[in-house]
């Protein structure tokens, strides 16, 4: 069995980099928008091109086009609960034991539903597939002035801390509004003692990572462009932040032309813990699997490196002690029953 065979028989995936309205598949979207009374197109090939960038997506900005015709079909409870109850049965089917699924709440309040009543809603969805899966709230950096919306996002994270949401994040167009315009975020997260992810490190430099890490950041989205400095390196190794690289999507986004540019093997042998996501598996039309099999190729990695990731996945994740360790456990056995 060759390792990308071995890839494709796992059932024992974490993704801790998924964006909820950057992962609606064709057929749920077709469904949300019979809940939202929206127009979508007949052939599913000209819709999907609406979900997804082209090959020669320009940039981030670019890339985040594609939210909005998702977002506009997640606007009420109904919808928001099938968007993510679709998403997590395809999670189960694609092999993965548990994920981290981030939104940003403000987002899908535009007929009328308050923040709270869209994460109760998700929540919802999610309880409903039996999958397990956490919840992560997103603050956005999108030039509004969304200081209040951004407050309130991460109050809701600490309080539904217990209740199936795990961390905070910051996110959007990070060259256009850089992490020192939202230090807010970082110190209410502080104060409430809820962990934090941030976008870092992909349309802006290491210093954007460097800025992140010394106001908290508990893990680093992307941060592929550390590299850029020594110094922030050291620090993501000292401080055992890990990074969430998702190789597709930073194509995409033109941070790199191919997946052998990314820093993954050099970050893994300077003892920095990364992990492979998918980021949108509509917008880059991805999985887990094809991103952790285009991972192994780029850099020749062998089944010791693949389950290095794996594991990372799991240590990083802001799972309980009991999931991780069920979790790790399903590693061990599945990697124990593997034959090369």
């Amino acid at each position: 069995m060759d390792i990308c065979t071995f890839i494709d028989s796992l059932n024992c995936l974490t993704d801790l980099h998924l964006h909820l309205d950057g992962s609606v598949s064709v057929a749920s979207a077709r469904r949300l928008a019979e809940i939202e009374n929206v127009s979508l197109p007949d052939d599913d090939d000209e819709l999907k091109d609406l979900l997804m960038v082209s090959e020669d997506c320009a940039d981030l900005n670019e890339y985040l086009e594609r939210f909005s015709l998702p977002v506009s079909l997640m606007q009420s409870e109904e919808s928001l609960k099938t968007a993510a109850e679709d998403l997590c049965n395809t999670l189960s089917d694609k092999g993965l034991m548990y994920a981290e699924i981030r939104f940003a709440p403000q987002k899908h309040c535009g007929k009328g539903l308050t923040q709270k009543e869209v994460v109760k809603a998700v929540l919802e969805g999610i309880k409903a597939s039996g999958f397990d899966a956490g919840l992560i709230l997103c603050c956005m950096r999108d030039g509004a002035d969304n200081r209040a919306e951004n407050l309130e996002t991460v109050r809701l994270s600490s309080e539904f801390k217990n209740n199936g949401v795990c961390a905070c994040d910051l996110a959007g167009a990070e060259a256009l509004f850089p992490n020192e315009n939202y230090i807010y975020v970082f110190e209410e997260a502080k104060r409430l003692g809820v962990r934090l992810t941030v976008h870092s490190g992909e349309a802006l430099g290491a210093d954007s990572v460097r800025i992140a890490l010394e106001n908290g950041a508990d893990r680093i989205g992307h941060g592929v462009r550390s590299e850029e400095e020594e110094a922030v390196v050291g620090l993501l190794r000292e401080m055992d932040i890990p990074l969430e690289i998702c190789p597709t999507s930073n194509i995409n986004t033109c941070v790199v032309k191919s997946i052998s540019e990314l820093p993954v093997k050099k970050f893994m042998e300077q003892g920095i813990r990364v992990t492979v996501n998918t980021d949108n598996m509509s917008v880059s039309s991805t999985d887990i699997k094809n991103e952790l099999k285009k991972t192994v190729k780029a850099f020749g990695f062998g089944v010791p490196e693949l389950k290095t990731l794996l594991v990372n996945s799991v240590t990083a994740s802001f799972a309980n002690d009991t999931l991780k360790e069920k979790c790790l456990k399903k590693i061990e056995d599945e990697f124990k029953r593997s034959v090369f």
